[in-house]
């Protein structure tokens, strides 16, 4: 009830569905699918090569060594869900140059097109927000080293959530049944002591986007690999 009530008073606060999702979980109701889309809001998408570039490994190589001087921290922020890895400071969105530049607009592009893919729904918290006019609200690259992962967690301030995939171990994906370094949906936070498994895994690829409403759980999967697993990520909100 308290939930509900939260939502009544902010249709839009992320972190009450979130929980109420969970909950549905936990009581076997159907509205958690409802609410997540697991298989349809949930989705991998793929950019754009820019045209300056004879292929998605070229870009995305250049892309990496655009934001290998951004990572210049030793370890994670203590605020943030990555373990054993680094986050760029600022909003890496707000003045783009360069390859970055060329990253968010294919990633932009590639979120227009799923957008305009969403039925309407006044009723669905991530459906009735939908806009064709929207916003980075907040933009940042991970890069984590090996036994690195993300914990589970949500974004309350974003509507759409994603990760652009730039540079990847070579162990990730190599193995269907290994899910390392996959990202995963719909387990709560470990700490809640919920014996619930993920919902959804999706394998990344270099040149691909993970796209979800910000209000699913989501986090990955830790990898022992050398090398590291590069990302992009991004909060969106609609602009009305």
């Amino acid at each position: 009830k308290e939930l509900e009530a939260a939502i009544d008073v902010d249709f839009s606060n992320q972190m009450a569905w979130a929980y109420l999702g969970t909950c549905w979980r936990l009581l076997e109701d159907e509205r958690e699918d409802w609410l997540h889309g697991y298989d349809r809001f949930i989705a991998p998408l793929t950019i754009e090569v820019p045209d300056e570039f004879q292929s998605m490994q070229d870009f995305c190589a250049a892309v990496e060594l655009a934001l290998m001087p951004l990572h210049g921290a030793n370890h994670e922020p203590i605020d943030q869900s990555l373990r054993s890895g680094t986050q760029t400071p600022g909003h890496l969105f707000g003045h783009p140059q360069g390859h970055i530049k060329l990253a968010r607009d294919a990633i932009t592009a590639a979120i227009r097109s799923y957008q305009a893919s969403l039925p309407k729904d006044d009723k669905h918290p991530f459906l009735a927000r939908s806009s064709s006019e929207f916003r980075y609200q907040g933009a940042w690259s991970v890069r984590l080293r090996s036994s690195g992962f993300h914990v589970n967690h949500m974004h309350q301030d974003g509507w759409l959530s994603s990760a652009f995939y730039v540079a990847l171990p070579p162990s990730v994906g190599q193995d269907a049944a290994d899910k390392s370094g996959y990202i995963q949906f719909g387990q709560p936070p470990l700490d809640l002591g919920l014996d619930l498994e993920p919902r959804r895994y999706i394998k990344p690829q270099v040149g691909s986007l993970a796209v979800f409403p910000s209000y699913t759980w989501h986090g990955t999967v830790p990898f022992e690999d050398e090398s590291p697993r590069i990302t992009m990520a991004y909060d969106v909100v609609p602009q009305r």
